[in-house]
């Protein structure tokens, strides 16, 4: 019994050493998408769920990723932060601002910026304060709304109710819920949405949109080989939308596995990812 305890707590040390070290590290994975919508090719650096983390001395190795990418824009789909904790608000606007000084940055909000960004909430006056300093660094805030990217690419912001991230279950979004809230979009160009939960990937396609790009999910935290992520953040099983590129019809979906973590700082053959996109110009 006593040699049972001590192997015990010598491969539970091991696996917080483990893990330690796994949340300092961050794989680059890329994807390349084809259109004939585009005139030439665009790259894209996705930063999804940073949750205030930092790679390296003021975030120099995740900076450094980015930039080798040489990225005509960098999209951020939600979760830059962690809801209540304020300092994570203080580092998400550090990293904007070197963000800013590699491409465009267009952003749309997760449910932790949503869970703020309502007047009963007691944050709401630091959120402000967090989206006022973003709105001075120039940060495209795409929150049903939509931009122009050279003509060709038009960029697009979903945020879904935050009833639609209730823990435990698998809440639907209203009806007609992305035409009615979001803007009409061009037919010519090729649109690109941010939208934070992947569970409603056949909703973003349905709805026209030619690459989207979410998170939210973690990669699941825990992913077995050969199947895929554990358990999703409303504890569903082996969830579909958990991580890597979705084609639904024409469309592609594209799901981060996500650069940091909260609550749970767990990456179990999981490690984090910055996804770097080619939107390729089909002849």
């Amino acid at each position: 019994m006593k040699l049972f305890l001590i192997l015990m707590l010598i491969l539970i040390l091991c696996y917080l050493i483990w893990q330690y070290f796994e949340l300092k590290k961050f794989s680059v994975t890329e994807y390349k998408v084809y259109s004939d919508k585009v005139e030439r090719d665009y790259t894209l650096a996705v930063v999804a769920d940073l949750h205030g983390f930092t790679y390296g001395k003021e975030n120099e190795k995740l900076l450094q990723a980015i930039s080798a990418a040489n990225p005509d824009m960098i999209c951020i789909p939600g979760d830059m932060i962690v809801g209540k904790h304020v300092k994570t608000h203080e580092s998400a606007v550090k990293s904007f601002e070197q963000f800013t000084k590699i491409a465009p940055v267009y952003y749309s909000y997760g449910n932790h910026e949503s869970k703020l960004n309502r007047k009963e909430s007691a944050y709401y006056s630091d959120f402000l304060h967090y989206e006022e300093k973003l709105q001075e660094q120039g940060i495209h805030i795409l929150n049903q709304k939509g931009e122009y990217f050279d003509h060709c690419l038009w960029v697009c912001g979903l945020e879904i109710p935050i009833s639609c991230y209730k823990k435990g279950i698998c809440m639907p979004l209203p009806s007609r819920f992305i035409e009615t809230e979001m803007p009409e979009k061009p037919e010519d160009a090729y649109t690109i949405m941010l939208a934070h939960n992947p569970y409603f990937s056949e909703d973003y396609a349905g709805w026209g949109a030619d690459l989207t790009l979410c998170g939210h999910y973690h990669g699941g935290l825990i992913r077995i080989p050969g199947k895929g992520s554990l358990i999703s953040p409303q504890f569903k099983l082996f969830p579909k939308y958990d991580g890597g590129d979705y084609e639904i019809g024409a469309k592609h979906v594209l799901v981060s596995r996500g650069l940091g973590t909260h609550t749970f700082h767990v990456r179990i053959f999981n490690r984090a990812e910055l996804l770097v996109v080619k939107i390729i110009q089909k002849h």
